[in-house]
């Protein structure tokens, strides 16, 4: 992993991970009409990071479905910088 800070401005740095959360609410997988499992957790997955530079951001993603071709949580992570 890298500082998507430090790759704009051209730098290195080491990276450290502070942990995380998770929301939790309640979901209920199910099979299509094709006989497919989905499960569609709709918990927000929270990843707190900061780098040696000073910077800290905070990366969000949702777990994906384990359904091919289906498109639930494959968006990339939303990095949301705080300082």
């Amino acid at each position: 992993m890298k500082c998507p800070d430090c790759v704009k401005e051209g730098k290195t740095s080491k990276v450290f991970d502070h942990g995380g959360s998770t929301t939790c609410m309640g979901w209920t997988p199910y099979w299509d009409e094709g006989g497919t499992y989905h499960s569609h957790d709709p918990n927000t997955h929270a990843s707190s990071y900061s780098c040696s530079n000073g910077h800290i951001w905070v990366e969000k993603n949702r777990a994906q479905c384990p359904a091919t071709g289906c498109d639930y949580g494959r968006t990339k992570p939303v990095a949301a910088a705080e300082g």
